[in-house]
């Protein structure tokens, strides 16, 4: 790390304790719900953030059995309930969706953080967005919306459109930005091909997609592209944490908002801490694949301290070609720790499936089915090729590639056109099987 990069990161670091430091003692005060961890953990006066690490993980489990305890809100709440405007979901793809309530001024703060994701996919107030959303309880991209508006930008809803419908409207509006999961734009770029439709000349000139891995993964990356003539963006976020990733514009680089959240780095399997990757120095570390926690800082009707998140990924502390001096996962989110599962002995995470069959092509949609059996796993693919593809060198890549990459022989089956499901918001391809 440069004499430089590391006096930046000290005045941050000296910025995030006095941020810290003031959210902790209305916490301390206020909230029961960490008032009673950090009591349990030996803090009878509010921690400072030198003492982050002496503190509590929190889990999504331990958040949700509160709301069940102290139904319906639980007792992470700062403020008397008349303070909080807004209440939302998380999807439950992983487990029981949780309420999280907002004031008007976190609500603000989460706006404010999915700004700098626009600022860094280049995102201007003449853009005219386009938010694939269908504006259920989850809080997905109600703030993508919102912040959109407060840059100035034109931006239309396609809540309660079928898909033809989103296609036409963001076409005959000119919208120049798509803000979908990665899933759902290559659902649209699926349906607009079944219509003639050329969304490579279309106005859209940038997308940005968050909701699940895939944005920043490479294949997934370059079809997206392809499909759109557009440049690609992945952003990262989460219900009871906020909007903590935003892009940089170099390569698959996703920088962690550092002015908002603390960052901390563990080996998902052990909770043992990791050391961020310095790709300035002469001998690069070895890759190493980590879970993020996270602490935000302007949350606090509602916050989270040290927060597993789950995700996955390459943490570097310098190095990135765009000069910020903010922390960034190389290559973004790559995968869940909660989605992982061994195979004769390998890890296997369900990115990386999406990744090989994203690098074979030729595929419209697909499911694995893991089947557990003997106290062995085996996985199983199914896929639906596109109009015209040749079915047998389709599985041939496949197989090949799965051989290849994560030495496992995977069998692959060929499925009937429009009989795999499609999904708007993140996709349930993997079905486990005991």
């Amino acid at each position: 790390m440069t004499d430089r990069l590391a006096r930046k990161r000290h005045r941050l670091r000296a910025r995030q304790a006095d941020r810290f430091g003031r959210m902790a003692e209305q916490v301390h005060h206020h909230n029961p719900f960490y008032r009673a961890k950090w009591r349990a953990a030996g803090f009878e006066s509010p921690p400072t953030l030198d003492d982050l690490a002496d503190l509590p993980f929190t889990t999504k489990e331990e958040l949700a059995r509160d709301q069940d305890e102290n139904a319906p809100w639980g007792t992470n709440l700062t403020f008397p309930l008349d303070r909080y405007v807004r209440v939302h979901r998380t999807s439950g793809t992983t487990g029981k969706p949780l309420r999280w309530l907002d004031t008007p001024a976190s609500w603000q703060w989460f706006l404010d953080c999915w700004l700098e994701t626009y600022k860094g996919a280049g995102v201007e107030a003449a853009d005219r967005v386009f938010v694939a959303f269908g504006f259920g309880p989850f809080v997905g991209f109600w703030t993508a919306f919102e912040a959109a508006q407060q840059l100035g930008c034109l931006v239309m809803p396609a809540g309660h459109l079928s898909t033809e419908q989103r296609l036409r409207v963001m076409l005959d509006d000119g919208a120049t930005v798509l803000v979908a999961t990665p899933t759902y734009g290559l659902r649209l770029l699926e349906a607009a091909d079944g219509l003639g439709l050329d969304l490579a000349a279309s106005p859209i000139a940038r997308t940005i997609h968050a909701g699940e891995p895939g944005g920043g993964v490479p294949a997934v990356k370059h079809q997206l592209s392809a499909g759109y003539g557009a440049r690609v963006f992945d952003h990262a976020g989460a219900t009871e944490v906020g909007a903590w990733g935003c892009p940089c514009g170099v390569r698959e680089n996703l920088h962690i908002l550092e002015e908002e959240f603390v960052v901390e780095w563990f080996d998902p399997a052990t909770g043992e801490p990791l050391e961020a990757i310095d790709t300035a120095a002469s001998e690069p570390a070895e890759p190493v694949l980590g879970e993020l926690v996270l602490t935000n800082l302007g949350r606090i009707g509602s916050p989270v301290v040290r927060y597993r998140t789950g995700d996955i990924g390459r943490l570097c502390v310098a190095g990135c070609p765009s000069g910020r001096p903010t922390m960034y996962l190389d290559g973004g989110v790559l995968a869940r720790a909660d989605d992982m599962f061994i195979v004769r002995g390998i890890n296997v995470y369900p990115s990386a499936v999406d990744a090989l069959v994203r690098e074979a092509g030729g595929v419209v949609e697909y499911s694995a089915t893991v089947r557990r059996s003997r106290q062995m796993a085996e996985v199983e693919l199914e896929v639906e090729p596109e109009t015209g593809a040749d079915a047998r060198s389709l599985r041939s890549r496949l197989q090949d590639l799965f051989e290849e990459r994560l030495s496992l022989r995977v069998p692959v089956r060929i499925a009937g056109a429009g009989s795999l499901p499609r999904y708007e918001l993140k996709a349930n391809r993997f079905t486990f099987v005991d």
